[in-house]
């Protein structure tokens, strides 16, 4: 009895411990946890470990938090792009820290693999369930201290067993302050979450759930190596200056998006069983940014303002030596200057920090049913429906010591043809901003859908095969508030046409188990998928006119698994392809070659992604315990996509259907080899010490669709050499870190407190590039009678050095 509570209670702080304590730092795992000195690993804990440490997707749980040192899209595909649900709702992956901290039972994903009326696409899956049986009394108290992206915070979770069948759980986190490392980067942030269980006699369950997340960072930037290696920095930060003395970043996010839901899971008829859920988002998400009007930029890494930007090499020289002394006039914002500028300017601000503001309103509905026909067949049917509507609007945050802003389109200013229909919306009394005030733009993009799904599983001692579909109805429309007097009328106020699609997914799936401890699997998808709602407009800030030929991105895949379980060992080795086509996307911005603001319609984005991955937890003995991943896989660009410009003042076209070479450019941000091993020491007397490495090669910048188009990277290239400049993808180095960690338990009465410390980059390496990108633009110059044409610099952001994550922690 003694060795069955233990492992209750190694098990349930090992549920907390998949937890990740911000999107981009620490995974909280087993050395926070509460270890227990004659804790000892059998074959009986193996399998409530593997049940509750969701082995479905034994990689992801050993492999996701260990390349925070990179930018990591495992599969080539972006964390995003995993899909997270809780009773069939679709859920924003930033409330899943606050989930686990509540219990709420959970199963990963991964690949093709999918939850039942929850089926995603090809990159897994994180799937929630209320429904699942609640957590005993009890409860945790925290100080954690960190020093990356926030200094430190405490955190609470109760959990409470009522009266009649009622459970609760209740989650409070408070973390603020300075990053000790980035100048300027900072998170101050409240999380909540509760969660209400009815259990009732007849078998139903009813459950009511609301997190909060709310925020406020202040952001880092990427930049060029050129302003790297001049300030000898490279954790250096262009978005911040300093204001009367005081550091102040022009980059901050804030978020305060509240969920809710209510599920209710219930026997019907016979073995027939329901699940019902409703819930949605209902919140803001702001993000502020500096705004210049008919001024030079202030960012201080503009390229203009680089040494690398001046023929003069005396100019050169001198600019130089600014940036190696750290002169902050030259490498940071300057806060005064712009003040200055406001000051003396006789027609309002021409420098501003202003907020793009996103207001989420989201509301979902799903419901399943799961009928059993025979013995060995059940047949799961539902239905989805979804509204998500996203309102999008400029705010004025601050006008930096003016007294207002004229709400006009500065890029027309001088512009002979259009600068009669400067004002961003004629329906206003005048163009008079103050500081709260909406300007710019005022839109909103809605989402409707609707979808049915139908899946038959069969399953026997050895066999399981599925088969999943999922049809539906989407409609995306666009409602503008703001009548840009560029476009009066219904060209940009009001409701834009409709778009419908029709969407689908079908997915099968074969396993067979030769023993128990031998299982193979093979799973397939086929799919089309709507674009992104802002990927159908030609510029949807103050333009009701979608691109042309709309159509569905074209999806298939194939997984090929095996899996091996005993007393010593788990493994999975999964190998898979995947293929995509016929995406879009659409870009605004500056068109050097014919000096034009325009919108960029962008086609037949194409993808091949191929690959094995494998992950192995050794279980070496009573107290050794070993963990290795490892990863080899291709993805990269498989089309020559088309690219469209059209000039942003009257979409007329400036270079239609130009293709760009992006054929077997890899995709950015996902590394090409990974791999992760690390040894676990269970001690006695209440010890675990663990070390581990991780690699992750073949590396590159996310390629610019722009840059490689023929338009310019043919016809703008004086020189063979300058065209391979345009075509060239940069690969990043190999990345090496080492991880060690140490945790201790104590027994303090009937409750234990415990310390722990984690080490990140154990060995300080300090030039490690996370990632990076291809900037759209490009360098033009005169030499002689001629214009030259070249790429700009690829923006890049470095890795963090030697970081610390420690907790103390007190289990009631």
């Amino acid at each position: 009895m003694r060795g069955l509570w233990l492992t209750i209670l190694f098990l349930q702080v090992a549920v907390f411990s998949l937890a990740q304590e911000t999107a981009e730092d620490y995974m909280l795992y087993k050395f926070e946890s509460e270890p227990y000195a004659e804790f000892s690993i059998t074959t009986d804990t193996l399998l409530f470990y593997r049940a509750l440490h969701h082995a479905d997707d034994m990689y992801d749980e050993l492999a996701a938090f260990r390349f925070s040192m990179v930018d990591y899209a495992r599969r080539g595909l972006h964390y995003t792009e995993r899909r997270a649900s809780i009773a069939g709702l679709d859920l924003r992956r930033a409330n899943i820290s606050i989930l686990r901290r509540l219990a709420v039972s959970e199963r990963g994903y991964a690949g093709l693999a999918h939850a039942v009326g929850a089926i995603g696409g090809e990159a897994g899956m994180d799937y929630f369930s209320l429904n699942d049986g609640v957590p005993m009394s009890g409860g945790n108290v925290a100080l954690f201290l960190s020093g990356k992206g926030y200094l430190g915070g405490v955190r609470s979770t109760v959990h409470s067993l009522l009266k009649r069948g009622v459970s609760m759980s209740a989650y409070a986190s408070a973390k603020g302050g300075n990053d000790l490392y980035v100048q300027g980067v900072n998170n101050n942030a409240l999380d909540v979450g509760l969660r209400l269980t009815k259990e009732f006699q007849q078998g139903a369950t009813l459950s009511f759930l609301a997190l909060s997340t709310v925020g406020e960072k202040g952001l880092r930037s990427g930049t060029t190596q050129e302003a790297f290696t001049l300030t000898g920095d490279n954790l250096y930060n262009p978005s911040w200056g300093r204001q009367s003395g005081e550091v102040r970043n022009s980059r901050t996010r804030r978020d305060a998006v509240p969920f809710v839901a209510l599920a209710l899971d219930a026997p019907l008829w016979g073995e027939t069983r329901m699940s019902l859920a409703v819930g949605g988002d209902y919140g803001h998400r702001r993000y502020s940014a500096l705004g210049w009007y008919d001024a030079m930029t202030p960012r201080p890494d503009n390229y203009r303002y680089m040494p690398s930007y001046y023929a003069d090499e005396q100019i050169a020289s001198e600019v130089a030596y600014e940036w190696r002394a750290g002169n902050e006039a030259y490498t940071q914002i300057n806060w005064a200057d712009m003040y200055a500028q406001n000051r003396r300017s006789a027609d309002g601000a021409i420098y501003a920090l202003e907020s793009r503001v996103e207001r989420i309103a989201r509301a979902q509905l799903a419901l399943q049913f799961a009928s059993p026909i025979g013995r060995d067949v059940v047949l799961n049917y539902g239905v989805r429906a979804d509204f998500n509507g996203s309102r999008r609007y400029k705010q004025m945050e601050d006008l930096l010591g003016a007294t207002h802003l004229r709400d006009v389109d500065y890029y027309l200013i001088d512009d002979d043809t259009y600068s009669n229909n400067l004002r961003n919306n004629i329906l206003s009394v005048d163009d008079v901003v103050g500081e709260g005030d909406r300007f710019g733009y005022d839109y909103e993009l809605r989402r409707r859908s609707v979808a049915l799904n139908a899946g038959v599983e069969y399953s026997t001692s050895r066999w399981q095969i599925l088969a999943a579909l999922e049809m539906g109805r989407e409609q995306v429309v666009r409602e503008g508030y703001f009548e840009k007097e560029l476009y009066a009328g219904e060209r940009s106020l009001g409701r834009s046409r409709g778009k419908s699609f029709d969407p689908y997914t079908l997915k099968l799936s074969a396993g067979y188990a030769f023993s128990p401890r031998h299982h193979i699997g093979l799973a397939a998808m086929v799919a089309r998928r709507a674009p992104e709602a802002d990927d159908m407009f030609l510029n949807p800030q103050y333009n009701n006119r979608m691109v042309d030929d709309l159509t569905l991105s074209r999806h298939a895949a194939v997984d090929v698994n095996y899996k091996f379980h005993s007393s010593a060992l788990d493994l999975t080795i999964s190998a898979f392809v995947s293929r995509s086509s016929d995406e879009r996307m659409v870009l605004r911005g500056y068109d050097d070659l014919s000096a034009t603001y325009c919108d960029i319609d962008i086609s037949g984005i194409g993808s091949l992604r191929y690959g094995v991955e494998g992950a192995a937890r050794i279980y070496l003995s009573r107290s050794w315990q070993a963990e290795v991943t490892a990863s080899l896989g291709r993805y990269e660009y498989a089309d020559n996509p088309l690219v469209s410009h059209y000039a942003d003042v009257d979409n007329s076209e400036v270079c239609i259907s130009s293709p760009s070479y992006m054929s077997g450019c890899r995709v950015g941000g996902a590394p090409q080899i990974t791999v992760s091993a690390s040894v676990d020491y269970f001690a006695r007397r209440g010890w675990i010490f663990s070390g581990g490495v991780n690699y992750a090669g073949g590396r590159y910048i996310e390629p610019s669709i722009v840059r490689r188009t023929e338009r310019v990277a043919r016809q703008s290239s004086a020189s063979a050499e300058l065209y391979e400049r345009f075509l060239h993808q940069q690969r990043l180095g190999d990345a090496v870190t080492v991880d060690c960690s140490v945790a201790k338990w104590f027994s303090v009465g009937a409750s234990r407190m415990s310390l722990s410390l984690m080490v990140r980059n154990l060995l300080g390496t300090d030039n490690i590039v996370y990632g990076g990108y291809e900037q759209t633009r490009i360098r033009h110059y005169r030499s002689g009678a001629q214009t030259i044409y070249a790429p700009q610099d690829d923006i890049i952001t470095y890795s963090y050095p030697r970081t610390y994550y420690a907790v103390v922690s007190w289990k009631f």
